[in-house]
């Protein structure tokens, strides 16, 4: 009977705490639906602009607000009012009673940061580690330091190490794109371009963000991933209609796929991606002045792509379209001027070439180089002439001069080098130095007519007049120190005269930085895309002098595949085969020279080696 009556008081006990319970969530609900009608009327006063109605209805919800959304809903309202002061004592008293609610801290943090009181943010944001407002915390910190440091430029964000696990920390929890961007340029400007190409996200936020990552691969030089990634980036661009709002535009985008495409020695890609663009030129606009520059930059790389590949007529129309578009643009005006030389030229031919046209007879081939186009090269004197009244250039003015020793004959070397000299002395830059460019040309005129003493001792005295040098220390040595600061096409000078100067060990290692390190592309047995074929020839050429035949292989293999001239190109094979042949390979280098004959008959060298080796077979 006992055990009936303390079940049964048991059992009562329960249905009172169901229906204590059951009463106090209708009366939270009640409440809560009460707070949202009240919520409702203040925002009727304020937008009525009954705003002492409002702030009076206000104070009352603020004495119901127990949770923190409620807390919060109140403190939007307190700002619309631009109760400041009501506003914050109501966060503080909130926080009080939960003094680690993410919400409230985030509101907190955002409403210091706005009133720019950054270093009371940064206390109230550091509890917002490794939550979803943690970005708020990375914006108060870097803003106080921004207000503590004046003096601090803007790129030290991107430099100094104590700012990366902020980017970090604030992309781990909100995921916004920024900040990971933020961690990249930390590598980046640091050189570590592997490490910034590590941070490479799942996904992409839009066309902007894509082609951001696909510069960072390129500069990793991971440049599949780099071509994949802009195909991202073009199909994120293609899906909207106004592309105006992007950053990055299809110009953009094909220059630097393409410029991938030729650093894997795809040059039929690269040029299909150039004159995709290039067809409909007319309608493409350039969106800024980066836009304005790459327009001209592929146009001629389509030119010279045709011209290599023996395409006359398509080389002459991009070269006039080209100089017709952008009359100032001095690497077009050098080709167009080049252009115009050699095809003016006349060939010597044969006997039998001559006989045939003494008797008004010709050949198809003869009639194609007859019918061949042909620029005038008055047109090209006066576009260069025009351009030079305006700037000036270096580059244009050796051009000139070179298209000058060029077209008149009663010109002799020493005419030449004493028009070079003075053309020196007239250049001097303000600190008395000699114009880089100008050196460069000079050298290469002394060291093609055989002058290379002279050569040397204007090396020698553009680089004393440039840079210190210690006069107890070796020469070479110190010039492989100054390789980063001298210009490439320089480098490429002081390795060859080091080879010319037998002295083996710095020619080697200044060849290698401008083969493999000049570009500041560091991955293994990558080229530089500024190194020129013939320092990669030349590099190659030494690997072998030493035993080095594999190395020597794999050079002049990776040298061929950048290089579009069927000339060059025909020497390298013909260089390929040559060292097969001491490796006992007939089959490699019978394969290698058939190459060599076929891209270039004109390879004297390589037609008679490929008769010899057809002869032993």
């Amino acid at each position: 009977m006992t055990a009936k009556k303390n079940s049964l008081k048991n059992g009562l006990f329960l249905i009172f705490l169901f229906s204590c319970f059951a009463l106090f969530s209708c009366k939270l609900k009640a409440e809560q639906h009460s707070l949202v009608s009240q919520f409702a009327t203040v925002d009727i006063l304020i937008a009525d602009e009954q705003f002492k109605l409002a702030l009076k209805e206000l104070k009352k919800i603020e004495k119901k607000s127990y949770d923190s959304w409620s807390c919060i809903g109140v403190f939007k309202r307190y700002s619309k009012l631009s109760e400041d002061g009501f506003a914050e004592n109501l966060l503080k008293k909130s926080l009080k009673k939960n003094a680690n609610n993410k919400e409230l801290l985030a509101v907190y943090t955002s409403f210091l940061i706005g009133k720019e009181r950054f270093d009371e943010a940064c206390k109230i944001g550091e509890k917002l580690h490794d939550s979803k407002y943690a970005s708020l915390y990375s914006e108060a910190l870097l803003k106080y330091e921004k207000s503590v440091n004046l003096d601090q430029k803007k790129s030290d964000y991107y430099t100094n190490q104590k700012y990366y696990p902020i980017f970090f920390e604030a992309y781990k929890t909100n995921r916004n794109p920024v900040w990971l961007k933020n961690c990249a340029a930390f590598y980046l400007n640091r050189g570590m371009f592997e490490n910034a190409a590590l941070l490479l996200p799942e996904t992409f936020a839009d066309a902007d963000d894509a082609y951001f990552w696909a510069m960072v691969l390129f500069d990793a030089g991971k440049f599949k991933d780099a071509i994949n990634t802009i195909e991202v980036s073009k199909k994120l661009l293609n899906d909207y209609q106004n592309r105006q709002i992007f950053n990055v535009t299809e110009i953009k985008q094909v220059a630097l796929e393409s410029d991938a495409f030729l650093v894997l020695s795809d040059l039929e890609s690269a040029e299909k991606e150039r004159a995709n663009l290039i067809k409909k030129l007319d309608s493409v606009t350039a969106k800024d002045s980066l836009d304005e520059q790459l327009l001209p930059i592929l146009a001629l790389n389509s030119a010279i792509y045709a011209e290599n590949a023996q395409n006359m007529d398509d080389a002459a129309d991009l070269l006039f379209f080209t100089v017709t578009h952008w009359p100032d643009y001095v690497p077009a005006l050098i080709l167009y001027a080049d252009f115009a030389y050699t095809s003016n030229l006349e060939r010597d031919e044969s006997e039998e070439m001559q006989s045939l046209r003494r008797a008004g007879l010709a050949t198809l081939e003869m009639e194609r180089y007859d019918n061949r186009r042909k620029i005038p090269l008055s047109d090209a004197i006066y576009r260069m002439d025009e351009a030079l009244k305006k700037t000036n250039d270096p580059y244009l003015n050796i051009a000139r001069l070179d298209l000058r020793y060029k077209t008149e004959t009663r010109l002799n070397d020493s005419d030449k080098t004493a028009d070079l000299w003075r053309m020196l002395e007239d250049n001097i830059t303000e600190d008395s130095k000699y114009h880089v460019l100008l050196v460069e040309y000079a050298l290469s005129f002394l060291l093609k007519t055989g002058q290379f003493e002279d050569a040397f001792n204007l090396f020698t005295k553009y680089l004393y007049n440039s840079f210190e040098y210690n006069a107890k220390e070796d020469f070479w040595v110190q010039t492989e120190n100054l390789l980063p600061l001298l210009d490439e096409k320089f480098a490429e000078f002081a390795a060859w005269f080091a080879s010319y100067y037998k002295d083996d060990d710095e020619a080697f290692r200044m060849y290698e930085y401008c083969v493999y390190e000049s570009g500041g592309i560091l991955a293994s047995g990558l080229i530089s895309p500024f190194v020129s074929t013939y320092s990669c020839m030349n590099l190659a050429d030494m690997y072998f002098s030493v035993g080095k035949k594999n190395k020597a292989l794999d050079l002049y293999g990776k040298a061929a595949g950048r290089e579009s001239s069927a000339r060059i190109r025909s020497e390298i094979f013909y260089r390929l085969a040559c060292i097969h042949i001491s490796l006992g390979d007939t089959k490699s280098a019978l394969r290698s020279i058939d190459y060599s004959a076929s891209i270039y008959p004109d390879n004297a060298r390589a037609q008679l080696l490929k008769s010899k080796l057809q002869l032993q077979q």
